[in-house]
């Protein structure tokens, strides 16, 4: 009966150490790549003030990359939001910057 609760609750330990080290995983990758956006749309878009940003953890393709998306406003109260790929960790260390991945075209 030991050999079962004990087996119990070192699954349950392992378990929970897998789940919390992914989640501090994907914050660190957010907090990464949301710092390399930053810089690239205060240097890109030097005119534009960044209203609201969001990065995910989650790097789904394996590129260290993840998705970014900026909302922007200029002097003048235009709005525009920016998608970009920014470098986690490792990409970063290497000076790697973000890359535009949806660029919007103006409809007429």
């Amino acid at each position: 009966m030991k050999t079962i609760a004990f087996s119990f609750l070192f699954c349950a330990v392992a378990l929970a150490s897998y789940i919390g080290f992914s989640i501090v995983v994907r914050d660190v990758r957010a907090s990464v790549a949301e710092r390399k956006g930053e810089s690239f749309v205060q240097k890109l878009y030097a005119e534009y003030s960044i209203v609201g940003q969001s990065c995910q953890g989650e790097d789904t393709d394996n590129d260290t990359y993840v998705s970014c998306d900026f909302r922007l406003v200029s002097p003048q109260k235009e709005e525009r939001v920016v998608h970009l790929q920014c470098p986690t960790v490792w990409k970063s260390l290497l000076g790697n910057s973000c890359k535009e991945s949806r660029l919007i075209i103006p409809q007429q």
